[in-house]
Formats: C-alpha cells, structure tokens, sequence
C-alpha cells in the first residue's frame, strides 16, 4: 500500500498534484493541515476529482467525510484514549511512535502508522531510534497492518515490505520538491494497465497473454475477464459470456485500488456491452486512454459480432482513443473496399477528425512483401514496416495491443508505441516455429544493464605514451563503468588484439564494454554492445547480427535524427556535437547548449525516452548546464585521456556528475 501525506502547509498546485498522483495509482492520500480550517479543507477537497474522494483520510474536521463520501479519519496517539465514535467511521487508522503504543490500542484499526522507521526527510534532526531486527520480529508476529512513515524514499520501499511492513507512507520524498512529485511517485512501482478480455486457456490470447505482455514491458498488468473461452492456440469451441454487471463488479474493486492510464478491451460480446463498459470506464476515469481491439472474428474462424450497429459504433468511438483493426475488421467496421488505398485513408482521416480517435490499420494479414501498419490520426499517417516472418502465431493481435498500451503508460508517444509493438510483435512471431509464440527477453526493463544509471562513458583514443589498455584500467580505477573502445584506421588485428585486452579490464571491473563501429570485431570478441555512427550500419541490420542482449548505440545530431533512430531498436543515443572536437574527422554542426535544451524538450514531448549521452568537446565547465538539460549522461575522450591523472580526473568527474543528477 502506498500513502502519500499531504504537506502541512497549502503549496501552489497541490490540488492538481494529487489528482494526478491517484491518476498514476496512489492507493490513499492522508490529508493534513495542522490550523487548517473546515472551509479550507472543503476548498482543498472540492479540487480532488470526485471519483478519487473514497481514497481520502482526514486528520481534522470529520464531519467532512460523510459530506464529501472520504474513506475515513486519522487519529494522533494522544486522542485515542478520548475516541468516542469507534464504529461512527468506516476506516480508522492511528499514528504511532513505539511499538508499546501499538500495543495499547484498544480498538479496531484499518492500519497503524509507525514513525520514523528512517531519519526524517520532512523534520530535521527527528530520528529513527528503531532497530531493523527487533522491527522485524515485531512486525511478523504482529497481525495488525503496520504503515512506515518517516524517512521513505523510492530506495527503502524494498526494505520496509522485506521488514514486513504492510505499505509505507511518504511526505518529505514527495514535497521536498513538489515540481518533482509525480516523477518520484512513479519511482515507486511500475505503472498499471487494465486488460478486459476473455480468458483463454492457451494463454496465447486474452486477459493472460496481455498479462505477460504488460509484465515484459516493464508495467503492471491487470486483468478483468469478459469471457470464459474454451480454445487452444489451434482450435475455438465456445465462449462462455459474463454479464455487464459481473464484469463492472471486477472493476470496481479493482479501481478502489488502481488508477490505470491506459486501458485495453479485447473480446467483447457486443456493442451494445461495448457501450456500456466504455461509458463506465469513462465514468471512472475520464482522462484514462482506452485502446480497442476489435475482434470481430476469432482466429480459429469463431464469428462474434453479427449485427453491427453503425450508429453505436461511431458513439463508442467518440470516446476511444485507438482502435487496432486488421484490413478485413476494418472493412467491416467502415464498410471500406479492399483495393482503394488512397481513398481508405482519406475516408479514416475524416473519421478520425470527427471522432477525435486513432486507428492503427494492421498489415500483417495483408499480402504485401514487407508487412506495414499504418497508423491514421486526423491529421498524419504515420507508416513502418517489418520482414514477413514464415511462422504463424495464435493471438499476435492481443499482443501488439497489449505492447502499445503499456508504451503509452510509459510515455511514449502515439506513432513510437505502435512501432514498438509492430517491432515486438515481430520478435515474437519469430521466437519458435509453433503457434505459440515467446515474449522477446530485450523488451523486458530487467534484461539489460539500465544505461540510465550509468552517467558517464569513456571513448577511448590514442595517447602517446599510453596504451589504450592502460588508459581504460586507469579510468576504470577511477570509477567508470563503460568503455567505448574507438580505434579509427586501425586494422582488424590490432583491434582484436587490444579488444581482447580491454575486454579483460572491463571484466576485472564490472564496467561495460562496447566497438566503436565494428560489428564484426564486437560479435568477434563477445563486446557488450556497438555504437554506431550516421554513416556505419543499420542498427537493425545490427539487431539482427548481435542478437537482442547486446547494446547498440547510435549518433544523432538532431531531433529528426533522434526520430528516425526511436524505431530502429537502438539502447542510447549519442547525441552531438556539443562544440569543436578534435577526436572527429567529420563533424556534424555543433549543438550547444540551446541545441541541447530544445532537442530534450522535443524528446519530451513526443515520449521518446531513450536514453541520450551528450558527446563532443565537453569541458569540466559544461557538465552542470548539460544535465540541467535532460540528458542522462555525458561520453567523454579528450577530457580525461588528456589530463595528466587519469584516475584522478575521472573522479573529479564522476564527483562533479553526482552532485548534478
């Protein structure tokens, strides 16, 4: 359980910061304002969206929580002795600062806070006096629901559900910098997605394959079932439907506890059910982005929906934000002819302008060399295309569907998350000759090395008098844990030879490896990964060379760069230059430090998240105004092969980047 105080005082925008924290799945929201008075609260709750108010406990003017339907009240120790309405309020929960309080309880309580577990982030100088054993101990032979509070960060959630804790409450690591709430808050556990679909057994398709999908991609999954189908991944025999009310009975319980972004819908019995679940789900959460995917007809050949309803159709619509037809659904949806391309997109362009949705024309049942999916929005269409894959699989629908809805959640813009899912959906296509296919592992946040946390990357270069070996063993002593071993107009020999060496090294210091260029010399020596610049390989053609557990890399000058290499299956990007160097022969037009600012904010805004390491002529003077801008880490040469110490200047470096991020 996660709990969010609010701060003591009133704070600019506060409102609007916890309607979206519970937007982004905060589970309750204690309200406190010491000296606040009952007008004040009522103004302050009249700003939380009415369907978050059930989430809220007070901690002053009570009567409030039957005006506005809250979950309950909060109680100091020092009033429990005073309580009198102990069954006046569905939810009551107290504050405590010993575990001999805790005890001396006399009544029912949904939750006890403990504080402060950890040194005071929010109190200066109020410390924690508890020993982590004897917490411990306490905390599993105990059954009442003990919270953390005091000193929780995203770094001690782990440690306080390993102590036993039932959930842990957060207030100095949330409004220390408010500006920063919402970003913090997400640290805390991965996003939701809701699937709502039909249960196949085979898991190939429906509400269990959207599951393994949201979890592969680094979301949470949810699941609400709207049928019970009796299948494998080669043969459809019956569907069992449940009833709107079974299926909103799932929601509701599950939205007590869960604000999902982004919601799938998948099997469906009809429009007329179709209606009704959107129109709730957009009661619940108005803001909350729903993709449909129509099956309109089961893969095993089982027909669904035999009457559509034109009108009720383009009424669902209005409240969708994707749909994710193939060519034969989306004909029957708009009644479109096959053969006219150009006039199918002009007619789905004014749909889409109309009903202010999106649809994503599927291609891979289209019999084109090179299977594209086009995505059409009111005002662009947006294309890519994959290799046709000689395997079959079962549910490869559900799964594209499932890849964009976790991207959107994530952040990614509209046109990157269907790349990503044509681009998954292709991996797993090709996972195994069977109709059931296997989640691609690269996906997966936990598969690689997050490059997120590695802020600094050294390029080698040649130093008269130091060898390259030498060189990386001295910025590794040093503290750097990535090495981009360059050696421009060196012959493969020599390349293998000293890669051999300064693979040892990266070894001996847990720091990554990866070939500057070299595809051949990197699947040669086993490199963690290649970097590649705009004038060397395809980074898919990489891919396809290296394998999905490599790292690729690539250089980008500007945001049309960043654009083109987002769907080419690339880990970071080098964005540069950010001034003159003399280590490149040919050099793109500097960026500086606006260059910078504007490419980051265009990454922003259009949910490309990749992460970007800034390159080029970077001087010890530079490295604070070029974080200030976003990038999540610097690739450095010159600065440190030039300094007399090399291990010494990394670690002024690594010292000046860690009092920056």
């Amino acid at each position: 359980m996660i709990i969010v105080i609010t701060p003591p005082e009133f704070i600019p925008h506060e409102e609007s910061i916890i309607n979206r924290l519970f937007e982004n799945g905060l589970h309750l929201l204690h309200l406190r304002k010491p000296g606040g008075s009952r007008k004040d609260y009522e103004n302050f709750i009249q700003k939380i969206i009415p369907a978050f108010r059930n989430r809220i406990v007070i901690h002053d003017h009570f009567g409030l929580v039957k005006t506005y339907g809250l979950k309950g009240v909060h109680l100091k120790y020092e009033q429990v002795a005073q309580w009198k309405e102990k069954n006046a309020y569905h939810h009551v929960s107290v504050s405590c600062h010993t575990v001999e309080e805790i005890d001396r309880i006399p009544f029912h309580t949904d939750y006890l806070f403990l504080s402060p577990i950890f040194d005071s982030i929010s109190k200066y100088g109020y410390r924690s006096k508890f020993d982590p054993d004897t917490l411990k101990s306490f905390l599993n032979s105990t059954d009442k629901q003990i919270i953390a509070l005091g000193g929780v960060d995203a770094d001690r959630v782990s440690s306080c559900r390993k102590m036993g804790f039932a959930g842990v409450a957060l207030l100095g690591y949330i409004w220390n910098k408010s500006e920063e709430a919402i970003s913090r808050f997400l640290k805390l556990f991965p996003t939701p997605v809701l699937s709502i679909a039909g249960f196949d057994p085979s898991s190939g398709a429906g509400i269990s394959s959207d599951i393994k999908t949201f979890e592969n991609c680094g979301v949470y999954g949810l699941g609400i079932c709207t049928a019970i189908t009796f299948q494998n991944q080669n043969e459809y025999l019956e569907t069992r439907w449940l009833t709107f009310e079974e299926i909103t009975r799932q929601c509701d319980i599950i939205l007590q506890e869960f604000s999902p972004r982004v919601i799938k819908i998948g099997l469906i019995k009809d429009f007329t059910l179709l209606d009704q679940i959107v129109a709730y789900l957009k009661q619940k959460l108005p803001r909350t982005k729903i993709i449909w995917d129509p099956i309109l007809k089961a893969s095993a050949g089982f027909e669904f929906h035999r009457h559509d309803d034109r009108k009720k159709l383009m009424s669902i619509l209005r409240k969708i934000y994707l749909i994710t037809p193939n060519a034969e659904e989306l004909s029957k949806l708009f009644s479109l002819p096959a053969e006219n391309y150009n006039e199918n997109i002009t007619r789905l362009q004014t749909v889409c302008h109309s009903l202010r949705t999106n649809i994503l024309w599927k291609g891979g049942h289209n019999r084109e060399e090179y299977p594209t999916d086009r995505l059409i929005t009111a005002t662009h269409e947006y294309s890519g295309s994959v290799s046709r894959n000689k395997h079959d699989k079962h549910g490869t629908g559900c799964v594209l569907s499932a890849v964009i809805a976790s991207r959107l959640a994530q952040g990614y813009s509209l046109p990157v998350a269907c790349r990503e899912g044509q681009l998954y959906v292709s991996d797993f296509i090709q996972s195994n000759d069977t109709r059931l296919g296997v989640h691609p592992s690269r996906y997966s946040p936990l598969f690689k090395t997050d490059l997120h946390r590695l802020p600094l990357q050294y390029i080698t270069d040649f130093k008269e008098g130091m060898s390259i070996p030498e060189q990386v063993e001295a910025a590794c002593k040093g503290g750097i844990r990535w090495i981009q071993l360059r050696m421009k107009e060196t012959d493969r020999s020599e390349c293998l030879k000293t890669g051999a060496e300064v693979k040892a090294i990266c070894q001996k210091y847990n720091a990554l490896f990866i070939i500057n260029d070299r595809v051949d010399i990197a699947l040669e020596l086993d490199a963690d990964g290649v970097h590649l610049g705009k004038e060397d390989m395809n980074p898919l053609e990489a891919r396809k060379l290296l394998g999905n557990d490599k790292i690729i890399g690539a250089t980008c000058n500007t945001f049309k760069d960043i654009m083109t290499r987002s769907v080419q299956r690339i880990d970071y990007i080098g964005l540069g230059p950010f001034t003159y160097t003399t280590t490149k022969k040919k050099l793109s037009p500097v960026l500086g430090l606006e260059g910078y600012r504007n490419i980051m904010e265009s990454c922003r805004k259009t949910g490309i998240n990749i992460p970007v390491y800034a390159i080029g002529g970077i001087k010890e003077k530079d490295i604070s105004p070029l974080f200030s801008t976003g990038i999540s880490g610097i690739a450095l040469s010159s600065l440190i092969k030039n300094s007399e110490n090399l291990t010494s200047k990394t670690e002024e470096i690594i010292n000046l980047i860690i009092n920056k991020i």
